[in-house]
């Protein structure tokens, strides 16, 4: 039985997982600007993977769920930033 892997769920499945990646990685970090920077970078992947799945909603749960981990990427390097 094959599989068939397209550029939209392979996409998809891997701005989740760099979006936990960085949220991982923003909790783990001394440095709150790398936390930022990180969530940043995660988000704009998402973005990107998000238009790129945008004609399944399956696909498109998978990058939502990414920019979604990003963006605590990036609200806990900022809450590391100002307190």
């Amino acid at each position: 039985m094959q599989h068939s892997t397209a550029l939209t769920k392979t996409a998809c499945i891997s701005a989740l997982i760099i979006g936990v990646i960085s949220a991982a990685f923003a909790f783990s970090t001394k440095t709150p600007s790398y936390a930022v920077t990180a969530g940043a970078v995660a988000i704009v992947i998402g973005l990107i993977s998000l238009f790129i799945g945008r004609k399944n909603i399956d696909d498109m749960q998978l990058a939502a769920a990414g920019v979604f981990m990003a963006v605590v990427a990036c609200l806990v390097g900022l809450w590391q930033l100002y307190n």
